[in-house]
């Protein structure tokens, strides 16, 4: 029960020219910017404005923030307790105490980004000389974010089943590894979200089209030999 707000802007521009007769380019740009935001929405009186939902995307990402790892055991002492495990330990992630209530909860959690797209962008060129042609189409997103929360990095506990990501980053940004799950370290924050943009050339298409003679008894009308490779190079800060 609600109201939303979408408005955004699609743009496309085509692009033509003949060298000559056997040389031809064509080629298309496409832009779409979109945005929505939350008007009106059924959700409890909330004592802290920052919790709602009002004014931000309907995909907005509620979280906690990050403010880095506890460093050692003094730290932990004179920082607001948080609340999702009995005890912590160096290497712990520490979070914000948005509301000054000296306590780290779900009250703490506030609108950080979201998960869908607000920039769509392609270009498609095809350019073909007599009986060769070259097509390739990119494409990309941009203006989002993406939660590494999936079990790919969420397994920095237990043994023998880290994943490469948690490999690479133990001993760095990675949270501390213990045999049993930290859950103050797998909540929803800040710390999980990434740039969720990219540009990828997603089809490339080298073709030649082989003449078939006039009145040629094969049956055959026409004959296409052609290299197609998809998604050959992606450009994202994700690898």
């Amino acid at each position: 029960i609600g109201k939303v707000d979408n408005r955004g802007v699609d743009i496309s521009i085509d692009y033509n020219k003949a060298f000559s007769k056997d040389l031809i380019l064509s080629l298309r740009g496409s832009f779409t910017y979109a945005h929505n935001e939350v008007v009106e929405m059924d959700e409890p009186a909330y004592k802290w404005d920052y919790l709602s939902k009002v004014g931000h995307p309907i995909n907005s990402i509620n979280c906690l923030i990050a403010e880095g790892l506890f460093q050692d055991e003094e730290e932990i002492a004179s920082s607001p307790e948080q609340t999702f495990d009995e005890k912590l330990q160096p290497g712990d992630l520490k979070y914000a105490d948005l509301n000054n209530d000296g306590r780290i909860d779900s009250n703490d959690q506030c609108v950080i980004g979201h998960t869908d797209p607000r920039f769509i962008y392609a270009v498609n060129l095809h350019l073909s000389y007599k009986w060769f042609d070259l097509t390739v189409v990119g494409t990309g997103r941009a203006g989002y974010q993406v939660p590494f929360t999936n079990a790919w990095f969420w397994n920095g506990w237990g043994d023998n089943n880290y994943s490469k990501f948690v490999k690479k980053n133990f001993g760095g940004d990675y949270p501390r590894i213990a045999y049993n799950k930290v859950n103050n370290n797998f909540q929803q924050s800040a710390y999980w979200l990434r740039d969720g943009g990219f540009f990828k050339i997603q089809n490339v298409e080298l073709g030649f089209d082989a003449p078939i003679p006039a009145g040629s008894r094969t049956g055959i009308k026409g004959l296409r030999i052609f290299l197609r490779g998809a998604n050959l190079l992606t450009i994202s800060r994700i690898k």
